[in-house]
């Protein structure tokens, strides 16, 4: 009887010392999140005057090295989200996209245009996140 209580003891132990052990917290803490900057450009130029063009540029909040959301600040110069899509002496099969999530989880620039050389459709894309996963 004493035996089936040790073990008993012992196995509730274990169980709990592996539960907590496990366990991470669904809220980042203060302490292990930062606001850093995230770039992504796509680019293909041809000559000085024939280019398509696609920036992102924002401040991001990165907590245990994942990416958690873009934080707005207008007052940066550039402001955060900053994106560009520029096209330049080459047919555009649509106009320039430019968004951004509502929630702030994810922004985009996209140009969509016909290569010179080949003749066929083709895109330039910057997103954020680029960086984290």
């Amino acid at each position: 009887m004493r035996l089936r209580k040790l073990l008993g003891v012992l196995l509730l132990g274990g169980l709990l010392f592996g539960l907590v052990s496990a366990w991470k917290p669904l809220v980042p803490t203060a302490a292990s999140c930062n606001e850093v900057w995230d770039h992504d450009t796509d680019e293909k130029s041809w000559d000085a005057r024939t280019l398509v063009w696609a920036g992102a540029h924002a401040k991001v909040l990165v907590c245990n090295g994942r990416f958690v959301r873009i934080v707005p600040d207008p007052n940066h110069q550039p402001p955060s989200p900053h994106l560009v899509a520029e096209a330049q002496g080459v047919q555009r099969t649509r106009d320039p996209i430019t968004l951004v999530d509502d929630d702030l989880k994810w922004a985009y620039a996209r140009v969509d245009y016909i290569d010179p050389d080949t003749g066929k459709e083709d895109h330039v894309v910057a997103r954020i996140p680029h960086l984290w996963p």
